[in-house]
């Protein structure tokens, strides 16, 4: 947003088309790293994670499914939350998915992304101070929303892996 900001006030010769076109690729280089680091050091990082966090295999089955059916909407969304653009990547990277779908819907949130927020900064950059805060306390509120909404969920989920995992085991024992 400030170097598009900047593009508004032709700060030396910074221009919106690069602005944009710098920040799409800063955007998914930086994401695609996340989603190395957490492919390649996600095991070695995921029983830390699951011992502080008090998770257990239930609670990555679910995460595991949950990245198997909305993988690539949580990517592209995630973009837009504050926070969560930071970890989709290593997590996304850690929990399994496909990269190929994760470079697809990371150059779509992205793009929308990057688009929408220079945009924004230099369309607004008279009042851009008044516009971060706004924003800012905007990505607070949809951070709350989501991730009360996300617990929400994933509790729900959580019990229906739980059931069935029960019955598939009541069935084996069944079979035996």
């Amino acid at each position: 947003m400030f170097a598009s900001f900047l593009a508004h006030k032709r700060a030396g010769s910074l221009h919106i088309e690069w602005v944009i076109v710098v920040g799409i690729g800063a955007a998914v280089a930086g994401d695609n790293l996340g989603f190395y680091i957490g492919r390649r050091f996600g095991p070695r990082i995921l029983p830390w994670v699951m011992k502080v966090f008090h998770l257990d295999d239930t609670d990555l089955g679910t995460a595991k499914a949950q990245v198997e059916r909305h993988g690539g909407a949580t990517v592209f969304w995630a973009r837009y939350i504050f926070g969560l653009r930071t970890l989709a990547g290593p997590l996304a990277g850690m929990l399994g998915m496909e990269w190929k779908k994760f470079l697809l819907f990371n150059i779509l949130g992205g793009v929308t992304w990057v688009v929408t927020m220079s945009m924004a900064g230099f369309l607004f950059a008279s009042t851009f101070n008044t516009l971060l805060k706004y924003l800012e306390k905007a990505s607070w509120g949809i951070t709350v929303v989501v991730v009360g909404a996300g617990y929400y969920v994933w509790r729900r989920k959580k019990k229906r892996y739980k059931k069935r995992k029960a019955r598939e085991k009541g069935r084996e024992k069944g079979h035996n």
